[in-house]
């Protein structure tokens, strides 16, 4: 995927705002229907198929924002379901052509396909709608996958937000008190309130500084502060700071956010805040005994030399002040 083709996919996963970005009270409880209590069946793999990327797309608008596997982890959950079989079954929902549509566990599906393997254990789950489909492949990706990247998590996070939200649903208030959805969020997902409302914040990020979050190479609270400057500003600090090799603090984003509500982002600002200058570093002198051996009356030892040399330029600085 070239960068034009990420750069269209990043809008399009942010396509549906909130309504504001600064407040994560909005963020939705799971809809998804429960598990029928029906037995695991062996379904022959044959009369499965795969709730695909477009499936996803036409439910929801936007692009599913999860990786597919690298060939290595294929390769290992292959090793793994020839060894042990599969141990989850997949969930399914039953299709009126006779077949059944994978909704959980394609990636399960494609290695048992790849091992030769004829059934593959499932669970199948009725009544359930397109909309309902693409919430339980967003909420098994997140509780299943441990690998997720920063900006599969953020994306999938905001995402559960948006299309609950854009169906009108209230969620914030429960027999008359409020509920802390995004604890609850975080619950379901083992993660903090906190980390899952600061993960949220990443989605505002541009996608180089995104992609930079996953590699590793920009911190995730800097990421988070930078989340909050706006896409010019942020783009001005990509381009002139962080391509250069400059590290970036958090103290520094938040002069850096001072200085954008005041309208003085500029390139000489943005050099001034991260390039501060360097003192320069005078070599070591030495002065040989030769030399001071008129002065041994008044230079005891070296202590006292070197005190009256720092007194000596002391009082010449400030003479240049006032001259």
């Amino acid at each position: 995927m070239n960068k034009a083709e990420l750069q269209k996919r990043q809008q399009m996963l942010s396509a549906v705002p909130t309504d504001e970005a600064d407040d994560f009270e909005d963020i939705i409880l799971s809809s998804a229907p429960g598990v029928d209590k029906e037995k695991v069946v062996h379904l022959p793999i044959s009369k499965t198929v795969e709730y695909s990327d477009e499936d996803f797309e036409r439910a929801t608008g936007r692009p599913q924002p999860f990786k597919v596997y690298t060939e290595d982890r294929m390769e290992s959950l292959c090793k793994s379901i020839a060894d042990i079989g599969v141990i989850d079954p997949i969930t399914v929902r039953p299709l009126p052509d006779g077949t059944y549509q994978v909704l959980a566990g394609r990636h399960r599906r494609r290695a048992s396909i790849r091992i030769g393997a004829e059934t593959i254990p499932a669970i199948i789950r009725s009544d359930i709608s397109d909309y309902q489909a693409a919430m339980i492949m967003l909420d098994t990706n997140l509780e299943r996958r441990a690998e997720l990247s920063y900006s599969e998590k953020a994306y999938a996070y905001k995402m559960r937000m948006d299309l609950q939200h854009s169906r009108g649903r209230r969620t914030d208030l429960e027999g008359g008190k409020k509920v802390d959805t995004l604890g609850e969020l975080g619950k379901e997902n083992k993660e903090s309130r906190r980390t899952v409302a600061y993960l949220i914040r990443l989605t505002y990020l541009t996608l180089p500084l995104l992609e930079m979050v996953d590699e590793g190479t920009l911190g995730f609270k800097v990421a988070v502060a930078i989340s909050y400057l706006s896409q010019e500003t942020q783009e001005k600090l990509y381009e002139e700071i962080i391509l250069t090799g400059e590290k970036v603090k958090q103290s520094q984003i938040n002069e850096l956010k001072v200085l954008e509500t005041y309208g003085a982002v500029s390139s000489e600002s943005l050099q001034a805040l991260f390039r501060k200058p360097v003192k320069p570093k005078i070599q070591a002198i030495t002065i040989s005994s030769d030399v001071l051996s008129d002065y041994a009356d008044i230079l005891p030892d070296s202590k006292e030399v070197e005190r009256l040399f720092l007194e000596f330029l002391q009082t010449y600085r400030c003479s240049l002040k006032e001259a």
